[in-house]
């Protein structure tokens, strides 16, 4: 049997090597997988990469916060259980926080990486068994979609959601579809606050479910403040993908004749808020707050994470941090280790 306890020290020790590395410290490992991420995937730059680490290093890793999250569910870390992962590639090691639940949980994880993400989360898979032997062949990687699984975890498009529930009808399956995520602002936001909006929105190029890439405003909104803040990320632009993707935005937006506003790096039309697109920021004016909150009720299924300081959500994700996920941070607002427990 594999204690619960030996799981968190496990990922805790792992936590402690990718901070060591972040602090300076060689590691062969990593470096060579950072490499190939970004020769591999255009849109995996080492600043992304290194970000992501640092966030699940200090947001999931930290010793005591695992101890207070695998208290609060009833497993005993052992068994033959088997439940595979179709993990997504969108920003790097988005389908980490799956791996260490399913493991947490004591079952065996069957890991289909997706191919624009494939180093990292393997590097990561080989630190934990070399330090940790009991871990060793129960984490197990394929090139095609998981067999002989208990049950699955996927994270996809809208599509590809369609896909899973025909392919796995007949075991208990997590898949998510397309989610995006919105800031609400009031007009009161500090320069810091919105400094760190600005994070919310640029991190990963805006390619992750948690970046922001709606806004609601009040009506006669001044946006001189806002974009002031947006400056500190105007390197965006070195960036050959994200700049092609604004020169396209802008010009789409000047061949519709459409009213935009444009600080050089990023447009931002007046649309309902909806998925957008590279390079590009949706918002919606609001007269009360009552307005902000009904919507938000009725697109609840469609929003991963709202940032806000407004009272208009009853889970508001701080300025800077919707790509600093907790551990009870769940994609699509499922606990995964309740889907674990009860599958």
């Amino acid at each position: 049997m594999i204690e619960r306890e030996y799981i968190a020290d496990a990922f805790s020790c792992l936590g402690e090597v990718v901070k060591s590395f972040l602090n300076g410290e060689n590691n062969p490992l990593i470096e060579k997988a950072i490499e190939y991420s970004c020769k591999e995937n255009y849109w995996f730059t080492e600043k992304n990469i290194l970000r992501a680490l640092d966030a699940i290093a200090n947001k999931m890793l930290d010793r005591g916060k695992l101890n207070d999250w695998v208290s609060r569910y009833p497993f005993d870390a052992s068994g033959s259980r088997r439940t595979g992962l179709i993990m997504a590639g969108n920003i790097p090691l988005v389908g980490f926080h799956d791996l260490l639940s399913v493991l947490t949980s004591g079952a065996i994880a069957v890991i289909k990486p997706s191919s624009k993400d494939r180093h990292l989360i393997k590097t990561l898979c080989t630190i934990l068994p070399d330090r940790f032997p009991l871990l060793s062949g129960r984490i197990v990687f394929t090139e095609t979609k998981p067999q002989n699984v208990n049950a699955v975890i996927a994270t996809g498009s809208n599509n590809s959601f369609r896909y899973f529930r025909s392919e796995y009808r007949n075991i208990p399956l997590l898949s998510r579809k397309n989610r995006y995520s919105l800031a609400v602002l009031d007009g009161n936001e500090t320069q810091n606050e919105l400094v760190a909006l600005g994070d919310d929105i640029f991190s990963y190029f805006g390619l992750g479910c948690r970046n922001v890439s709606n806004l609601f405003v009040p009506e006669n909104y001044d946006w001189s403040m806002f974009f002031n803040a947006m400056e500190k990320y105007a390197d965006v632009m070195n960036h050959q993908g994200y700049n092609d993707c604004f020169r396209y935005q802008r010009a789409l937006s000047e061949f519709s004749e459409e009213s935009y506003l444009n600080n050089g790096f990023v447009i931002i039309r007046q649309n309902a808020p909806a998925f957008s697109s590279i390079a590009s920021i949706n918002y919606s004016t609001y007269r009360h707050i009552g307005q902000v909150k009904t919507f938000l009720a009725e697109k609840q299924d469609q929003i991963q994470c709202v940032v806000t300081k407004t009272a208009c959500s009853d889970n508001p994700t701080l300025f800077g941090h919707s790509q600093k996920p907790e551990l009870t941070d769940y994609a699509d607002g499922v606990d995964t280790m309740w889907f674990l427990a009860h599958k």
